[in-house]
């Protein structure tokens, strides 16, 4: 291999000591380093500065990437599968319809990224943030998406069924119509979050914030939402059949037109009471922590049950009164 005079030289220097090290260093920055690192990158592009690189459909399958600096780089169209980007900074970047499948994302940037039809089936999303992302259309079929940061994400419509998403950051997420069920969210914050029309059939949504969040028209039937926090919620319309409401925290939420038929709302808080109202460790929500006095006391109301069917098999709180607006329906069955 024949290297460019710089190289040479300071391969020479080198022998010269500590002096022939000074000069090693800086010529280091010319042009002999990016000769070697044009040659190495890809396959092997760690701590790189490849912010704004134009990289699209470019077959860079297995390729390291750890810890670079990709800010607003053009990977649209390109193959990227099992490619390595943990630690990467990919603020912005463009990943529409890339093929990410069985790649390494922990703990990488995604700000604002757009990956939209973008394929992560597979991918270990772990610790990454993809706040404010685009993931319309996005594939994460078998995706390790735990201890994730979606806030304010671009999600409406996609299939994140039976996938792993405990722990993970939602807040503000656009889901509507999103397919959730049978997917793990627990210990997760959906607060602000909307949900209206998604699917989350069986889906695990104990310990969950769900403060403000749009769940209007949903389908939870058979969720498990013990413990969960749904103050001031919009659940209008939506289908609890079945559902596992254990000592949820529903003041103020809107049920008007649910469906509760066989639903367990034992230990539910369904009352305002001033004297003893408490949110728990919700109080630490970031979303009610930011609301002013007004839009909390316009929150702290009984839960609205208007219209909303139950039948015999439907569990309520001890010593709890069913208002004469919700609808007892016999022939709504649960199972």
């Amino acid at each position: 291999m024949r290297y460019p005079t710089s190289c040479v030289a300071s391969a020479r220097a080198l022998r010269m000591g500590m002096a022939g090290l000074v000069i090693l260093v800086a010529t280091l920055t010319s042009s002999c380093s990016l000769t070697i690192l044009n040659r190495e990158c890809p396959p092997l592009c760690l701590n790189q500065n490849l912010s704004g690189k134009n990289l699209e459909g470019r077959d860079l399958a297995n390729v390291h990437f750890m810890e670079s600096n990709m800010r607003k780089a053009r990977l649209s169209g390109a193959n990227l599968s099992g490619a390595d980007f943990s630690g990467t900074k990919l603020v912005e970047a463009d990943l529409r319809s890339a093929n990410l499948q069985r790649a390494r994302m922990i703990g990488a940037d995604l700000t604002q990224a757009n990956l939209g039809e973008a394929n992560l089936e597979n991918a270990n999303l772990s610790g990454a943030t993809f706040n404010g992302a685009n993931l319309v259309r996005a594939e994460l079929r078998g995706a390790n998406a735990a201890n994730v940061n979606f806030s304010g994400a671009q999600m409406n419509g996609l299939d994140l069924s039976a996938i792993n998403l405990a722990s993970t950051e939602f807040t503000g997420a656009k889901l509507s119509t999103a397919n959730l069920s049978g997917s793990n969210l627990s210990g997760s914050s959906l607060s602000q979050a909307d949900l209206s029309g998604a699917l989350l059939i069986r889906t695990t949504l104990a310990g969950v914030w769900l403060n403000v969040a749009n769940l209007a028209s949903a389908n939870l039937r058979n969720a498990i939402l013990n413990g969960s926090s749904l103050y001031g919620a919009n659940l209008a319309g939506a289908s609890l059949i079945d559902a596992q409401l254990r000592g949820a925290n529903l003041v103020g939420a809107k049920l008007n037109g649910s469906t509760l038929c066989s639903a367990d709302l034992s230990g539910a808080i369904l009352r305002y009471d001033a004297a003893t109202f408490q949110l728990g460790d919700a109080i630490s929500d970031p979303v009610i922590m930011q609301m002013n006095q007004a839009t909390r006391d316009g929150l702290n109301t009984n839960t609205d049950l208007r219209g909303a069917r139950y039948n015999e098999a439907t569990q309520w709180p001890q010593g709890f009164t069913i208002p004469r607006e919700a609808v007892f329906d016999g022939s709504c069955n649960g199972s």
